[in-house]
């Protein structure tokens, strides 16, 4: 016969699993992801526009499309602030993607420079 245990001895029982709550994380930062939202539509359509007329480099997207969405990302953001949602990540993101798409050719322009630039740092510092 086994020796008895103490009830001391034994480990607790296993209590269940807290049920999952669906994720408050939408309501708190709705402004925010409203903001990133409208930044990434904005950028997708100013590419779609620019590629479609063949003028990548050589012309601004469609100001009619282009500003109400910088605004409704403004405006998102503004909101985001005065509800102190606390995620600023999402609302800078949001307006940087919908004012880098006010002006897309440069900003590609300006991004290769900077890449050019950063690979031609990075060989001098290896080779000196």
């Amino acid at each position: 016969m086994p020796p008895l245990e103490s009830p001391a001895s034994r480990p607790p029982p296993l209590e269940p699993a807290a049920r999952h709550q669906p994720s408050r994380w939408w309501r708190t930062h709705t402004a925010g992801a409203v903001c990133f939202g409208l930044g990434v539509v904005s950028i997708l359509i100013a590419a779609i526009l620019q590629l479609r007329e063949d003028a990548l480099f050589s012309r601004i997207p469609d100001a009619r499309v282009t500003i109400p969405l910088w605004v409704a990302a403004a405006i998102a953001c503004t909101a985001s602030i005065l509800r102190r949602e606390g995620n600023y990540g999402l609302v800078v993101a949001g307006v940087a993607l919908a004012s880098a798409a006010l002006a897309l050719g440069w900003v590609l322009v300006l991004a290769a420079v900077a890449a050019a630039a950063m690979i031609a740092i990075y060989i001098l510092s290896e080779l000196f």
